[in-house]
């Protein structure tokens, strides 16, 4: 008898989680196994890639954190042999075998980033319950399975460590830099690359001012390219340009497409991501998989991913990443064996090789 797997698939269009949850379904369709899935997402996220008799998709259309999403998930998901959900905001009241991904803890350790008090409250009360009632918590780097058992106390076996993995589409370090996409983008080479959320655990602050600090030689010949969504944090950030007259130098893309960020990692100098907290960070995987020389913190689980590929700073430290960007752009014998190594890093990272291991947990719940 097959087995059915619900996945809570609503966040499919985000960054972050988005792309995790599409890169699992992808290759789930891509090796063999004895499962199959009830996806649960919007109608407009129904892959046509994915038609088949391994999945079904079923439109759930309660909001991300909302009250309604209790009992829409729980009841879409009656009847079948394990729910996984990609995010803590499990239904509560789910009794069935249960699998929760927490990437990491930035919802509890980096308060700022939230909207209200309110949404601190909710992400303590919904992580104790989510690692209480899963059968599994999967996470994605050591740094954060160190981080939820001390913060919750629980059973080392209960959590299984499964690396981010990139898409066989985030592998190509051959495409060459297509100008003209990057003129519609109001960018131009040679630039230094952000991908991330705007909030503030992300440091782009930090980034922006670190920017200021290189030589003006250097700020004068380079862009500072910051990717992500302008999020309620966007105006600080760009008063902030406007205070140390960077907003000729500095471009916010807001959301792009795939093809865009593919079009911006083919082209940059060199890739910068100095957050202070981090789960994991596949931006960095995607950065060398292309090519691109990566500048990481010293923190959390970022020098685990970037290993001896990257160069690693102090995220409280202006001056350790702007010389660190310095050096980077000054040296072209350095920046070839970054980005060297950088490839050979990408390739260990797998993303079939991550849908297998959470087959094996799902077996592994089940067989229990």
């Amino acid at each position: 008898m097959k087995h059915t797997i619900t996945i809570d698939a609503r966040m499919m269009h985000f960054t972050g989680i988005g792309t995790y949850v599409r890169n699992l379904l992808e290759n789930f369709g891509a090796i063999e196994h004895e499962f199959q899935f009830k996806v649960l997402c919007s109608a407009r996220d129904f892959s046509t890639s994915l038609l088949g008799t391994r999945f079904k998709f079923v439109e759930a259309s309660s909001p991300i954190y909302s009250l309604r999403e209790q009992w829409e998930i729980m009841r879409l998901a009656s009847g079948s042999s394990l729910l996984h959900c990609p995010h803590y905001n499990i239904p509560c009241l789910y009794r069935g075998p249960l699998v929760v991904t927490i990437h990491d803890l930035s919802h509890l350790v980096c308060r700022d980033s939230l909207p209200n008090r309110f949404a601190y409250v909710y992400a303590k009360i919904m992580f104790a319950t989510a690692v209480r009632h899963a059968r599994r918590v999967i996470t994605v780097s050591n740094f954060s399975r160190d981080s939820i058992q001390q913060r919750f106390r629980l059973p080392r076996e209960k959590i299984r460590v499964i690396y981010n993995r990139l898409s066989d589409r985030g592998r190509d370090a051959t495409l060459a830099p297509d100008l003209e996409r990057l003129a519609a983008m109001k960018v131009s080479r040679p630039y230094i690359l952000f991908v991330g959320m705007l909030k503030p655990y992300k440091n782009v602050q930090g980034l922006i001012r670190a920017f200021a600090a290189i030589s003006l030689e250097r700020r004068n010949s380079h862009q500072l390219v910051v990717v992500g969504k302008k999020s309620k944090f966007y105006p600080g950030l760009e008063r902030l340009t406007k205070e140390i007259g960077l907003e000729s130098k500095v471009v916010f893309t807001d959301y792009i497409s795939d093809a865009d960020l593919e079009v911006l990692y083919a082209g940059a100098a060199v890739f910068v991501l100095p957050s202070f907290n981090e789960g994991f960070g596949l931006t960095v995987l995607e950065a060398m998989a292309h090519g691109v020389p990566v500048i990481v913190s010293d923190t959390s689980s970022l020098p685990d991913v970037a290993g001896d590929a990257g160069i690693l700073v102090d995220p409280r430290d202006v001056q350790s990443i702007a010389s660190a960007i310095e050096r980077v752009i000054a040296d072209e014998n350095l920046r070839r064996r970054l980005a060297r190594r950088g490839q050979e890093r990408a390739r260990l990272f797998s993303a079939k090789e991550c849908a297998r291991q959470h087959l094996e947990v799902y077996r592994e719940v089940l067989d229990a």
